[in-house]
């Protein structure tokens, strides 16, 4: 097992009976702690608060670890490519500088880091998204920073992993919002991502899906839902996603899961925790469809 782990459609979608909160939360036996293989993962490490980890550990608990400790600053937002062989990440050496994508071996040997995103045109590369074939990665994009202001443009590349060059998806501008975590569909020809903008009432977010060509972008969720962190089932039939997404609402008190079809139908929810219980955020479905995390 391994952690791959248009602007229609803007109404509220009707959503089918979700599963009972008796039923989705109680104790059952895990598919993914009795698989075999590893997860990835981000968290805190004893350097700092500003100095986030790379940790793989066993899907049985075991043997959790921090892998390329010796890079400076933070190492956040890993993936593993589909055939287990290769991990991308994000680093940050500081708040001022451009973030970079690096490419390591799965078990974080042989780092490097991929073609620069630099200052004064690219204000960061984050967020990096492996595709099925393993050629291509969807990153994040900051673009055209701005002195003490937010960058004027965000959007998705997609990086030819072979040639080294970068070729923009979306593009818009700081107004339109910031665009977060693209996941590739099985087959390839789409990205989901999630987009958070700022309104006088507060942060909205929604779901999209965009071709890899750029064209066909669409609105999955309504603004006022604040979907966030998506990620496609592996038989392509079905996004899951959660709401209140912890870059923009770090102190929600509240945030569930749900599911939808890549066209905006089918609207479920999967957790009821409420707005006293665990938050249920950044789900990932396991290879083989049989759980999300």
């Amino acid at each position: 097992l391994v952690l791959a782990a248009g602007c229609s459609a803007t109404g509220a979608a009707a959503t089918e009976e979700a599963t009972s909160p008796s039923r989705s939360t109680r104790a059952v036996p895990s598919p993914v702690a009795g698989a075999k293989g590893w997860l990835a993962y981000q968290s805190l490490t004893s350097r700092g608060e500003f100095e986030d980890g790379i940790f793989l550990v066993r899907t049985d608990g075991s043997d959790d670890h921090q892998i390329v400790a010796e890079l400076p600053g933070r190492q956040t937002h890993p993936d593993f490519s589909r055939d287990g062989k290769r991990l991308a990440f994000a680093q940050l050496t500081s708040e001022e500088s451009a973030g970079q994508v690096y490419v390591a071996d799965a078990d974080g040997t042989d780092a490097r880091r991929l073609p620069s995103c630099s200052l004064p045109k690219c204000a960061g590369h984050g967020e990096p998204s492996w595709s099925p074939d393993g050629r291509h990665l969807a990153v994040s994009t900051d673009i055209d920073p701005r002195p003490g202001q937010p960058p004027a443009r965000f959007g998705i590349a997609i990086i030819d992993l072979a040639k080294g060059t970068e070729r923009t998806v979306v593009d818009n501008t700081f107004e339109a919002g910031q665009d977060h975590f693209a996941r590739w569909s099985p087959d390839g020809r789409r990205l989901v991502f999630w987009r958070g903008r700022e309104r006088p009432g507060g942060v909205q977010a929604a779901v999209f899906v965009v071709g890899v060509d750029g064209t066909g972008l669409r609105q999955l969720t309504p603004w006022g839902l604040l979907a966030g962190d998506p990620d496609w089932s592996p038989d392509g039939a079905r996004i899951v996603f959660n709401t209140r997404p912890l870059v923009d609402f770090q102190e929600s008190g509240r945030s569930e899961l749900y599911t939808i079809r890549p066209d905006g139908t089918g609207l479920r929810r999967l957790t009821a925790y409420g707005p006293n219980g665990p938050r249920a955020t950044q789900p990932r479905w396991t290879p083989d469809g049989k759980a999300i995390l």
